[in-house]
């Protein structure tokens, strides 16, 4: 049953033939062996439900979805289970869902945050242990504020560099347990105040190297957008620290190029209303941001992870062609660094870039590289249909003017090579009309259509052309009056 393939075929095959029993029984057995395997709660959860034990079964679907945040299925199993969710569970379930204790800290950076800190450390607060804030020069109350809410301060100078002040906090957080990073305009969600213990316990035994990405719930005007792209939580005294003047990365600390870490996204959501600003106020921050990211590319000229941060916001900010420079060096640094986990993310933003400067060849080639490289990858096949849709535009628009180019020149062309004359009388025509109708300029396409007809009115293909458009516009107009 190590096969994950096999297994699945197995339980799939038993909820088909309604076999509830059997597929619990194999759910079990796998996640006695990978209690982190997500689908395994999920089927164990449907099989669960099917025998009539609501609670059980949502406790294996809460399970899932703390492993599987970004799940489709959660809306629509939490809509059965909503009456069913609350009551005893059996106690080999109860076993199976229990967890190694293992202590988890909380880390803050902070600096003048009076309005957010102590929000900020009381919704943290249920889910760790410990919490230890690196105050980095606070002129308010933060430090008072942090002190009285129970948080381990640590005073450090600000020197223009967010690793740094992260890495100041490593000496107060130990090297025993995990640790849980928080921004302090973030506020962790009060449903998820088990997760952080439950992942840490999930994670501190599993072979290899696990980092676990969060959910960054940006409040943005009226609209809430969940970004799980951000790794916050990892385990201390294995070698991790943080390293960039600014959208620092968790790195080794000893900067080799073992295997990639697993960066798994668990359910721990954190909202944040950073991001809500007035433009003025974004425009500086995109400028500090910018500054502080030039500085890292000079000390660290081979980092895939400076150049790729700093063409996303050179991009953010406008400055289009030196963000094509910046993200064009961070693909090629990053093809010499395994580690490197976003070139994906960098060749989506080159190629965004490349668009917006209608330099549509070279983005045709960024979008082959990220299908070939990154075949999951959805973004990368978006670039690749979008950049295939712009260029065959251009190559409508080349057709319509270049016919029209054969029939402006056959009047008076002299040349030794006869044209023949079909060429400005029907072919030239013909092949606009098919373009301009494959530009859905079909009122267009069909009055060039009509104009062959007068003088070729038996060319059924002609004909068959202006039906065609008759047809689908009356179609159009029936759906739109249903």
């Amino acid at each position: 049953m190590e096969n994950s393939k096999e297994w699945r075929q197995q339980v799939e095959q038993a909820l088909r033939q309604k076999d509830w029993y059997l597929g619990e029984t194999i759910c079990r057995q796998v996640l006695r062996n990978n209690p982190a395997e997500a689908q395994a709660w999920v089927f164990l959860g449907e099989s669960l439900e099917h025998q009539g034990q609501g609670p059980a079964a949502w406790r294996c679907f809460d399970r899932a979805w703390i492993l599987d945040p970004q799940a489709a299925w959660v809306a629509a199993a939490y809509r059965r289970l909503q009456d069913k969710r609350v009551g005893g569970i059996p106690l080999w379930l109860d076993e199976l869902l229990s967890v190694p204790e293992v202590r988890v800290v909380g880390a803050i950076v902070a600096r003048n945050e009076t309005e957010n800190i102590g929000r900020c450390i009381r919704a943290l607060r249920p889910a760790v242990d410990a919490i230890v804030v690196v105050d980095t020069g606070s002129t308010d109350d933060t430090m008072v504020i942090s002190k009285s809410e129970g948080a381990v301060v640590v005073e450090t100078e600000w020197q223009d560099d967010f690793g740094h002040a992260r890495r100041m906090a490593e000496s107060a957080l130990g090297d025993k347990g995990w640790v849980l990073w928080v921004d302090a305009d973030e506020f962790l969600d009060y449903e998820d105040i088990a997760v952080p213990r439950i992942v840490a316990g999930l994670f501190d035994r599993v072979p290899g190297d696990v980092l676990v990405r969060i959910g960054q719930v940006n409040h943005i005007g009226p609209s809430v957008q969940p970004n799980y792209d951000t790794t916050r939580m990892y385990p201390l005294g294995r070698g991790w620290t943080w390293r960039g003047r600014i959208h620092e990365q968790v790195v080794r600390t000893d900067n080799t190029q073992r295997p990639v870490a697993a960066r798994p996204a668990a359910r721990i959501r954190l909202d944040h209303w950073g991001y809500d600003a007035p433009a003025m106020e974004s425009r500086r921050k995109i400028e500090r941001n910018i500054r502080l990211l030039e500085q890292w590319v000079a000390d660290e000229p081979q980092n895939a992870a400076a150049w790729g941060f700093l063409g996303r916001d050179l991009y953010v900010g406008g400055q289009l062609e030196r963000a094509v420079a910046a993200l064009s060096r961070a693909e090629a640094v990053a093809t010499a660094d395994t580690s490197y986990g976003r070139l994906a993310e960098v060749r989506a933003v080159l190629c965004e870039a490349l668009v917006r400067l209608h330099r549509l060849e070279e983005a045709r080639a960024v979008a082959e590289r990220m299908t070939t490289h990154h075949p999951e990858f959805p973004t990368g096949w978006y670039w690749r249909s979008h950049v295939a849709l712009l260029q065959a535009d251009e190559r409508l628009q080349d057709a319509v003017a270049w016919s029209r180019r054969a029939r402006e020149l056959a009047p008076r062309y002299r040349g030794i090579v006869s044209v023949p004359g079909d060429v400005a009388n029907f072919l030239s025509v013909l092949t606009e009309a098919d373009a301009t109708k494959m530009q859905a300029r079909w009122s267009d396409a069909l009055g060039l259509y009509k104009d062959l007809t007068t003088k070729y009115p038996d060319h059924h293909g002609v004909k068959r052309q202006i039906s065609w458009i008759m047809e689908e516009t009356q179609r159009i107009v029936a759906s739109s009056e249903t």
